[in-house]
């Protein structure tokens, strides 16, 4: 580790023809104490947060996942470029952790961990915390964030290399979406086969360990957007590894670079999806509760095939009280159980259900008291793979 800076003070000897003891200064005054550039301060409600040399706090913007400073132009002017050409530190802070970026205008900026630092102009006071939260987007500069929340385009790449603009979706299209990173910008995700608390990934020797590698430090502070009580850890052959809504986190080892997130399109998209506030709760493994297991494969995009039966797309009869297992291998053919018939995702029927719209994976659904008579299985993207789900008591 690099040697801190620390606080000095000067002793300044002011040599002149008056001898008026103003003239002196006394070096034991601390209103004479050189301050760092960057300085770290404890906030009562957000623990230790960086500020300038003039105790302003400083902020990252979620934007900047890969690093590059985003906020321009009339965003500037709201959120001002932090730069410290001669850096000095607070002890607590490491010189390694800091660096600069070059911006679009042609300005440098001071980044920490890869991330740009802005200060906030609506903070018109020193010690003054008023962006965090702002927009969604905006972060207090903390020292000790275990994860981030960015907000970048999803670009998966699959297992033959070719990349693909992924929508929150996992379908191609173009759209900013947020989602968890370390605190230095690498992308988390979660393994559609896993199951709440449960790695079903990572092989006991660790043999695969290089291409997901498990995400798993201790919990430190988080983004004021996230509640610490959703994570949690799990033992994985006597490693650590965080979880959040029950989802057990990975890395991708075929992230390149901060900001990268491949692994969504890895081997196809949607087997590893990002975690976000909009990731719903793991579904519990098997258990002595599940009435009936459905293996569901399909035959092209023609038909599901069901292994109970001979019949292609058959109807089904579950019944209320009752939960069920689809274990879905129909890659590129997301199951969708619905109350109308149709492609798309609208009239999805979601309650009692967990990974619905899964093409490989289980989909776990117990039918509620309240369950409509009639719903129905349908492919997302092909209208003659469906077939009628009979809700009985």
């Amino acid at each position: 580790m690099k040697k801190l800076f620390f606080l000095t003070f000067a002793i300044i000897s002011l040599i002149g023809c008056s001898t008026d003891d103003s003239d002196n200064v006394d070096a034991t005054d601390p209103g004479n104490e050189e301050v760092n550039s960057v300085r770290l301060r404890n906030d009562s409600n957000f623990g230790n947060v960086l500020t300038d040399a003039d105790g302003f706090t400083l902020y990252f913007f979620a934007p900047d996942a890969k690093g590059d400073a985003t906020c321009e132009g009339g965003c500037a002017d709201a959120w001002p470029v932090f730069f410290a050409e001669d850096l000095t530190l607070d002890s607590g802070l490491n010189a390694a952790d800091f660096g600069t970026v070059q911006r679009n205008d042609g300005a440098s900026q001071t980044t920490y961990k890869g991330w740009p630092l802005y200060r906030f102009a609506s903070d018109t006071d020193a010690n003054q915390i008023n962006g965090d939260g702002a927009g969604g987007v905006w972060f207090v500069a903390k020292p000790d964030y275990t994860l981030m929340l960015v907000r970048s385009q999803l670009v998966g790449r699959d297992s033959n290399g070719v990349e693909t603009n992924l929508t929150s979706q996992y379908e191609q299209g173009e759209e900013e979406t947020f989602y968890f990173t370390d605190d230095r910008g690498n992308t988390l995700y979660s393994f559609i086969n896993d199951t709440n608390g449960v790695n079903n990934f990572t092989a006991e020797d660790f043999s695969n360990d290089g291409v997901w590698p498990i995400f798993g430090p201790q919990l430190g502070e988080l983004p004021s957007a996230l509640d610490a009580s959703e994570f949690a850890f799990i033992d994985v052959f006597g490693r650590t590894q965080m979880t959040y809504r029950g989802w057990p986190i990975y890395y991708f080892g075929g992230d390149e670079n901060r900001g990268d997130n491949f692994g969504v399109g890895f081997p196809q998209a949607g087997i590893w999806p990002i975690l976000n506030n909009e990731t719903v709760e793991a579904p519990q493994g098997p258990d002595d509760n599940i009435e009936q297991t459905f293996q569901v494969t399909n035959n092209g995009g023609i038909s599901y095939v069901f292994e109970f039966t001979s019949e292609e797309n058959p109807n089904l009869e579950l019944q209320r009280g009752k939960t069920y297992e689809f274990v879905v291998n129909a890659p590129g053919h997301p199951f969708l159980i619905k109350e109308a018939q149709g492609t798309g995702t609208s009239n999805t029927y979601n309650d009692g259900i967990s990974n619905n719209g899964a093409s490989d994976g289980v989909i776990r659904f117990t039918v509620p008291a309240d369950a409509p008579d009639t719903l129905f299985y349908n492919c997302e993207f092909h209208g003659l793979m469906t077939g009628t789900i009979f809700i009985v008591d």
